[in-house]
Parts: C-alpha cells; structure tokens; sequence
C-alpha cells in the first residue's frame, strides 16, 4: 500500500478542509438578516414580544457581538470535538440531527453507485468490444436516454408504475420503516445518470486501450480473448472511469435532496430543505460541512485507487 502517496493526498486535502469550513461558518453572515433573530424566532424584529435588549443578549450569549476571526476560531474548535452548534429550530445538537440523517442518504449514495457502475462499466465494455454493432448501438441509445432523463421526472415516472398501476413496492418511507425494499425506487431513479456516464466513459476508455500495441501482443501470444479484454485492456481504462464514479457520487447529493423530497426519506437531503424553509442556519452549516467532507473523502478515495491500479501515479 502507497502509504506516503497517501500522506501527501491527505496533506494536500487539508487546505481544502479548511476552505470549506470558512465557506460554510460564512453562510451566517452572507444569509440576510440577523442571526441572532433566527434564534429568538423569524419575526423577532417585528414582534413587540421582544426588545432590543433580548436581541442583544442573544447575541452577546451566542458570541455573534465578537470578531468574526474569533467567532471562526471558536466554531472551528468546536469541530475539533465534533461540536457542530445547537439547532435554532430542534431542540437537539446539529450533530445528532447529521448522524440520523446521514446514514440514510450513505447508504442511497452506495448503493446507487453500486448499482451504477454494475450496469455501466460491463454495459461499456460489450460496447467498446462490439463496436458499431447493433449491441452498441443500442448500449449507445441507453446512455444517451439515461442522460438526458431528470431524476425528479424518473422518479415520477416509477412511482406511477411500481407504487400505482402495479403496487409491489412503497413510494415513500425510510429503510427503517419499509426494509430494503424503500431505497429500490430512489436508487434506480438516481442510478440511471450516472451509469448512462459510466457506460460512456468506459466505452471511450476501451476503445482506445484496445488499439495500444501491448494488447495486439497479448492477443498475438494466443490469449482468450476474455484474458484479455478484462485482464489487460479493462484494467486499463478504469482509471478515467473510476474519475466519473468519484466525480458522480460527490454530485449525487444534489439527487440525493430531489429524491428524498419525493419519496419522504429521512436523509440529509429532506433535513436541507427543512432546515432551509425554517432558516435553521446552524444547521445549514452542519449540512454543507459534511457533504463537503464526503466529496473530498470520494476524491481521496479516487486517488487511492489511482494508485492501486496504475503504481506510475505514485511517482
């Protein structure tokens, strides 16, 4: 295992870290109005009910009276010890709130991406290996429809069928509720996009892998034809497509927000938009945080696994 090719990537995700975090402490301050009427109510400063003096001790209880270097410097500690502030809204720490939604939408992230690179990755290579045949047309139109599909319409499209005209699974619900069977619909409805990508990707990668001068040698010593299409060309090109697959499940999040939505799952998505309608700004900040985190880790990963298949890369 590359352990200093690793150190260094780490190293190197740092400064990114601390970018993000100074993105997301900003959202309170680029957000218009007071935060501190956000935690007295969002009709504080029109409510006789409160005074000026109520705002003002808020504000000085809250720490929102100091610098914002100090401000910054104290949230950032907090972070340090998982510490990601009170909800304005719930009576529960933002980090709770995270850790009940996070695992669901993980889990429809993964389980997504698994799903897509299951049918992209082979559908790209019976592609590449048939080329301008009638399997390749046709691989070719299914990654073109799965592009060009909205997620929010796709979505529709299998409640309509699955959950309506033939009820064999539920339109809405977490895995707790109803099992696996409540993340089938959101995941093939966020699946499709990515593995019409992957599908592409592959296809491209293939095709030009198959013309290097190692794979006529292989096929000149007599090897099958499958030893070589998975052993020597795939192994190949997975690099520019496992690009697509970090690149994909870092953007899932936005299908992630539109699908929980839809099918009333429990996720970070359906907790974003909650916390946005109630103006919950903490939160807000919790939620951009982590899903920040969870690109950089998939581009980590996709690092790491650069180095697995190509040992050139970590030098």
């Amino acid at each position: 295992m590359p352990f200093a090719f690793i150190a260094r990537r780490i190293l190197f995700a740092i400064p990114t870290i601390v970018g993000i975090s100074l993105v997301a402490f900003s959202l309170s301050y680029l957000a218009p109005g007071d935060p501190a009427l956000a935690v007295l109510g969002l009709d504080a400063e029109g409510d006789i009910t409160f005074k000026k003096a109520d705002i003002e001790r808020v504000r000085k209880e809250m720490g929102f009276d100091k610098p914002l270097l100090v401000q910054y410097l104290k949230w950032a500690k907090g972070l340090l010890h998982g510490n990601l502030g009170k909800s304005y809204v719930q009576p529960y720490p933002v980090s709770k709130l995270i850790a009940d939604a996070l695992p669901t939408t993980l889990s429809l992230m993964f389980g997504t991406m698994a799903l897509a690179a299951l049918i992209g990755i082979p559908l790209g290579v019976i592609s590449a290996i048939k080329q301008n045949a009638v399997t390749d047309y046709i691989a070719r139109i299914l990654a073109i429809t799965g592009v060009s599909m909205p997620v929010f319409w796709e979505a529709l499209i299998l409640i309509l069928i699955f959950a309506f005209i033939y009820p064999i699974l539920p339109m809405h619900g977490g895995v707790q509720e109803h099992g696996w069977r409540a993340a089938v619909l959101p995941v093939a409805a966020i699946a499709t996009h990515p593995a019409a990508l992957i599908a592409r990707m592959t296809r491209s990668s293939m095709l030009e892998v198959l013309t290097e001068n190692y794979v006529r040698t292989a096929v000149a010593k007599g090897l099958t034809s499958r030893r070589v299409t998975l052993v020597h060309a795939l192994r190949n090109a997975l690099n520019p497509v496992i690009t697509v697959i970090g690149f994909q499940f870092g953007n899932l999040i936005g299908g992630a927000v539109v699908v929980e939505a839809i099918f009333a799952m429990p996720g970070m998505g359906h907790l974003l938009i909650n916390s946005i309608y109630a103006k919950d700004l903490v939160t807000i900040q919790g939620i951009v945080l982590v899903i920040s985190l969870v690109f950089v880790a998939a581009n980590l990963t996709v690092d790491i696994l650069y180095s697995v298949l190509d040992p050139r890369i970590r030098y």
